[in-house]
């Protein structure tokens, strides 16, 4: 009698732990950061790994369709599996993840327990990170940037939770092993206490998350993802790893044009022919400058550029006055001039500019990108289109303190900003991503 009122009372003060992690969960304020844990029980089990919920969101019904996903499978015959429901989210918009440990082999599968783990900062839940966790013997951990297997170590993952107040957490599970059914991610744990029995689980799990906290306790504070290129790590105990990333963009609309009206009557466009691209895709950025008066417009020229270094050419703006330029990161108008924009063009070609005539005005059509030069005071009866584009896929960067050797490199994942400006001090922006 006395044995079994102890393991009673044992597995009362389990639950007990159990309990206060759950109220936890539910008074901590998630404020940026909402996160679902969720296994499914096989019937009439009852499962010593209990659900960990920060938030009353549910993401039991979140459509994983291969859109982002990724399995390493191992010798034990288990295989791990990490998906994402999305490649890219809009600032704010919840990130949903799934991870799943599964036997693929066609009998039971009792894999005794390794802690072997290939990356060891991995968490499902507050009281569950890694090696000496709760009792998951697989994990997740987001990256802020774009990283491989090889970079992890130099990296530091992004905080979930918020540890200002440490959770009530029950103690490690005493586990010896995990005893799968044949073709499935049921198992189960394999108690090594006679204070715990063994329970059967499904060794998967869902999360969703908008977001990180960083700081010291007290001190915390949380953030959304900000635009970027981000990598999400799931791991398992034996060693499994497996990696995929998504992008978080800029613009919220996901407009891929803009345009600028200016005091003398011309309009100036930008428009991109998408907002996310792949590495190595082509990037088609066209600008225009029309006349949105219905008379005839005749502009004196001005030099009044409100940014350098734009172009439509090798040459520069050549004998237009008007220009784009590429910028690796996220800017806005007030922003840009402290960045350096992108070498598009080959340095190593030769190219042949001719100098830039000395134009005094343009003479746009009614209600038109028409316009013809007036060029040493002498007017040209020829007419052509306001209207430059300009591809681009690549960039290229000095690497020798003779700016004689150059590398070529196609637009990573991220976030980019193009400018385009005009001389009377037009400059509008629009962003585009570059999905890993």
């Amino acid at each position: 009698m006395f044995k079994v009122k102890w393991l009673l009372g044992i597995c009362i003060l389990y639950m007990l732990g159990v309990l206060g992690l759950i109220v936890y969960a539910i008074i901590t304020p998630a404020t940026t950061t909402t996160l679902t844990s969720t296994g499914i029980v096989s019937t009439n089990a009852v499962s010593s790994i209990p659900s960990q919920t920060t938030s009353t969101t549910s993401t039991t019904s979140t459509n994983f369709n291969d859109i982002n996903s990724a399995s390493s499978t191992s010798a034990n015959g288990l295989s791990l599996s990490l998906a994402l429901d999305s490649t890219t989210y809009q600032p704010g918009q919840q990130v949903a993840m799934a991870v799943d440990v599964k036997n693929i082999l066609s009998v039971e599968n009792d894999v005794p327990v390794s802690d072997n783990w290939s990356y060891a900062n991995l968490e499902i839940g507050p009281c569950d990170n890694g090696p000496g966790g709760f009792g998951y013997p697989y994990g997740i951990a987001i990256f802020q940037g774009n990283y491989t297997s090889l970079g992890l170590s130099n990296a530091t993952p992004l905080a979930l939770y918020d540890y200002s107040v440490p959770p009530p957490c029950p103690g490690p599970m005493p586990s010896t092993a995990f005893d799968f059914k044949p073709l499935s991610d049921i198992a189960t744990i394999i108690s090594g206490s006679s204070s715990f029995p063994d329970s059967t689980v499904g060794m998967n799990t869902q999360l969703a998350a908008t977001g990180y906290w960083t700081g010291v306790r007290p001190d915390t504070s949380g953030h959304g993802f900000g635009s970027g290129v981000y990598t999400v790590v799931g791991g398992d105990e034996w060693g499994n790893l497996v990696i995929l990333h998504f992008t978080v963009t800029q613009d919220t609309n996901g407009d891929n044009s803009v345009s600028s009206l200016s005091i003398n009557g011309l309009s100036l466009s930008l428009v991109i022919d998408a907002t996310i691209y792949r590495p190595g895709e082509e990037v088609t950025i066209t600008i225009d400058e029309k006349n949105t008066l219905s008379t005839q417009n005749n502009v004196p020229t001005a030099e009044k550029w409100s940014i350098s270094g734009l172009s439509v050419n090798p040459c520069g703006t050549d004998a237009f006055p008007l220009g784009i330029a590429i910028f690796q990161g996220n800017y806005t108008v007030k922003n840009i001039s402290s960045a350096t924009p992108l070498n598009i063009y080959n340095p190593i070609e030769t190219w042949i500019c001719s100098p830039r005539p000395a134009i005094k005005e343009y003479d746009f059509l009614p209600s038109n990108d028409s316009v013809a030069q007036i060029i040493d005071g002498e007017p040209n009866s020829q007419t052509f289109a306001m209207k430059q584009s300009v591809s681009a896929s690549s960039y290229w960067t000095v690497t020798n303190q003779n700016l004689t050797q150059y590398e070529l490199h196609d637009f990573e994942p991220g976030v980019y900003t193009v400018v385009a400006g005009d001389e009377w001090g037009a400059i509008v922006v629009l962003h585009f991503t570059v999905s890993q």
